[in-house]
């Protein structure tokens, strides 16, 4: 089952093993608000007992499937979601991911997602919580960030985790803007907490290390894969150059296993027009 982690002013960070995903749950007078209630249906179930009896809203910060997994247990809270995210939930993309992660771990859900409010950046009220959103796609794909005001938590959705480097899977240069963003944010809010995806939640000043190491992994894949292409490397020493940038810290196993900095490196490169080596 998920750890259970207080970080006060009503808000409460359940924390599944897996990936050490991170569910938010934040309470105040009669309202609760939730972000991304995860993983297993049995953890899920133990977040929805908390706010059971509240009118409850239900943010998500991005449409992968160990980040909607939980909506279908909250049939009477309101989903909140930026435009892209909601996209890809109502086409069917966020469900077919339900069924090939549950096939890979071993867990089925119910694949009947919605979203019933759909975001732009800025200030909104969620019952009793001062939010405000922030344009910061995860994977440098699509999503948006929370900011609870009044109680001081970013919600970053998968970025600025301390136990994996950024994981690319849309844009490099969506993921190097967000990460910008994040900064900005870091330094314009008044936070006690950052409760990331993935991983422990963090004060701020290690928020903001993590930050910065992160924007300047991505400019160096950048400027390499930019390297690779102005030199016309082939695809193998390409990849081997954009590689060869260091990451800013280990992944754990759970995350390792896909490569991540394969995977990063051979985005870069079709990112400057390269394919890479594949093989």
């Amino acid at each position: 089952m998920a750890e259970r982690i207080e970080l006060g002013d009503g808000v409460t960070v359940f924390q599944a093993p897996l990936w050490q995903t991170n569910s938010l749950v934040a309470v105040a007078g009669g309202d609760a608000l939730l972000c991304d209630p995860a993983i297993t249906p049995d953890e899920i179930a133990a977040i929805v007992d908390e706010v059971r009896g509240r009118r409850s809203f239900l943010a998500v910060t991005h449409a992968d499937y160990d980040h909607v997994c939980g909506i279908p247990y909250l049939p009477e809270a309101e989903v909140v979601a930026g435009a892209d995210t909601a996209a890809k939930i109502a086409d069917g993309s966020a469900a077919n991911g339900l069924a090939s992660g549950g096939a890979e771990w071993g867990v089925e859900w119910p694949k009947e997602l919605r979203v019933d409010r759909v975001v732009e950046p800025g200030e909104l009220e969620l019952g009793a919580f001062r939010v405000e959103a922030i344009a910061c796609p995860s994977h440098g794909r699509e999503g948006i960030g929370y900011v609870l005001l009044d109680e001081g938590i970013l919600l970053p959705g998968d970025n600025l985790s301390a136990i994996t480097i950024p994981l690319l899977g849309g844009s490099l240069h969506r993921a190097l803007d967000a990460a910008e963003r994040l900064l900005t944010a870091l330094d314009r809010y008044d936070l006690r907490h950052v409760v990331p995806g993935h991983g422990p939640p963090l004060e701020s000043e290690r928020a903001r290390q993590i930050a910065d190491e992160d924007l300047r992994y991505l400019e160096k894949l950048d400027a390499a894969a930019r390297e690779a292409a102005y030199e016309r490397l082939s695809p193998g020493y390409a990849l081997v150059h954009v590689y060869e940038v260091e990451p800013p810290r280990p992944d754990t196993i759970d995350f390792a296993i896909y490569d991540i900095r394969g995977g990063n490196a051979r985005l870069a490169l079709r990112e400057h027009g390269l394919a890479g080596d594949d093989g």
